[in-house]
């Protein structure tokens, strides 16, 4: 899957930018949500907050399930997010899955 974004650059040009979409996640301590792509040396950033945030996961998840997308939900469960190579524990995790 690939996104297609307008993007204003470190000299603040404005330019048009597709690359392999991967994610998204919220950066609560930039307030910021980031769109992880295909380039490995830079993240797309939109400054935003967590109500506005928890808006657009809702708007993306319906665009990536339309017309036969595949996405799979996890529900019901708490996932840790971790850099590579570290483990956390908890709680034993029993999640639904669902697929959108």
């Amino acid at each position: 899957m690939y996104i297609a974004m307008h993007c204003i650059n470190a000299t603040n040009d404005l330019q048009y930018e597709i690359c392999k979409f991967y994610g998204i996640h919220y950066d609560n301590r930039y307030k910021s949500c980031v769109i992880s792509t295909d380039h490995q040396h830079h993240d797309f950033v939109m400054p935003m907050s967590d109500t506005d945030y928890n808006e657009f996961y809702k708007k993306m998840l319906l665009a990536l399930a339309a017309n036969g997308g595949n996405v799979i939900q996890l529900n019901n469960c708490k996932v840790f997010r971790c850099r590579k190579n570290e483990i956390r524990h908890g709680e034993n995790q029993k999640p639904d899955v669902q697929r959108l």
